[in-house]
């Protein structure tokens, strides 16, 4: 996935957002590029909300957004459904879904 994610960060300053800093921490360590944790260290923590990532992806600092079920908080929660709804999942990576400044309404 890695791989992937830098050939297609398309001039993104963050690779990639992830739910952990377990998860961005690795990611971080074998591909060299800034990575967001959502929710912190367990998934838990509200450390991102709505607004702050849909200003991300409208600006074109973040395209890509790995979601999933466990250990979410409810913004997290409301993350994952608005991630669903307007991004498009990467066939070859479960939970990854791309997003850019046309998806953000």
């Amino acid at each position: 996935m890695i791989t992937y994610l830098k050939k297609n960060q398309d001039g993104a300053t963050w690779l990639v957002a992830v739910a952990t800093d377990q998860t961005a921490s690795s990611i971080i360590l074998e591909s060299g590029q800034p990575v967001i944790s959502m929710g912190g260290w367990s998934g838990s923590d509200d450390a991102m909300t709505l607004a702050k990532l849909k200003s991300l992806v409208k600006s074109g600092k973040l395209h890509y957004i790995v979601i999933g079920d466990s250990g979410q908080s409810s913004s997290n929660s409301e993350i994952s459904t608005w991630v669903r709804k307007n991004g498009t999942a990467v066939g070859d990576y479960s939970g990854l879904y791309r997003l850019d400044a046309s998806d953000v309404g």
